[in-house]
């Protein structure tokens, strides 16, 4: 029995390292626009959302190097857009560094969530805007995207009114 057992580990616990390095292929070949490798790795069965310990995947890669046809590969192979890393970010945010208007508009298409935040809260609008995206900013906006300041404006909005001071009421004659 505890043979049996031992060899049951060893057998799951190489399929986890051999899936592992499934995974850094995908997002390798993903990241350097090898489109005939990511098609062969996918056709084999690969999980297309398969991740890196740091919880990225090759839409992410494919996103933040502007491989547009590797992202329409991806998301044709049933890629999730709104799958995020550690730090919060998905691939429309690696879109948005990278200034592939092209990348966002396919993304949002396929269902990307615009309102997303990363791990510091900072909304997708709000990068767009800071790295001065304008195209981009554009997009997103079209699409429902609303930054902070969005976001502070609904809280002011949503709070309880002070009560209106009431006037006395003059005596009756």
């Amino acid at each position: 029995m505890n043979i049996r057992r031992f060899l049951s580990v060893g057998l799951i616990a190489l399929s986890v390292q051999a899936l592992a390095e499934d995974n850094k292929d995908l997002f390798a070949a993903a990241a350097t626009g090898k489109l005939d490798r990511v098609e062969a790795l996918l056709a084999q069965g690969l999980d297309v959302n398969g991740k890196l310990e740091t919880e990225r995947t090759a839409l992410m890669a494919a996103s933040f190097n502007g491989n547009l046809r590797i992202v329409k590969a991806l998301l044709a192979y049933g890629a999730d857009v709104n799958l995020a890393d550690k730090l919060g970010s998905t691939a429309l945010t690696d879109a948005v560094m990278f200034g592939s208007a092209d990348i966002v508009g396919v993304l949002i298409a396929a269902g990307a969530n615009v309102n997303a935040a990363d791990s510091q809260s900072v909304k997708i609008l709000d990068k767009a805007k800071k790295l001065g995206r304008e195209n981009i900013v554009k997009l997103l906006e079209a699409a429902g995207a609303k930054g902070s300041e969005a976001k502070v404006e609904e809280k002011i909005e949503g709070e309880p009114k002070p009560a209106e001071e009431k006037k006395p009421e003059e005596p009756k004659k």
